[in-house]
């Protein structure tokens, strides 16, 4: 019975968290999300951390393929 609990609360918890991360970023996720540590996200590193390309568009503002430090700024929260 405990293991099914544990799994219970495990499943939940990452239903939880997917949901949090989908519906905004913050500046973590965004530090983590620049591997390069340029202080930009190009498209390509964005989707290896996230397939939500609705994001995306809304984020990369000038529509050149790279968020930069203002579309950083506006698109992830500081939760």
């Amino acid at each position: 019975m405990k293991t099914l609990t544990k799994l219970t609360f495990i499943l939940i918890s990452g239903l939880t968290l997917s949901t949090a991360f989908a519906a905004g970023f913050n500046m973590s996720t965004a530090q983590t999300m620049d591997a390069n540590k340029d202080g930009a996200i190009t498209k390509e590193e964005y989707m290896k951390q996230s397939n939500d390309m609705e994001a995306w568009d809304k984020m990369d503002t000038n529509k050149d393929g790279v968020l930069d430090a203002n579309e950083i700024k506006a698109g992830f929260n500081n939760k």
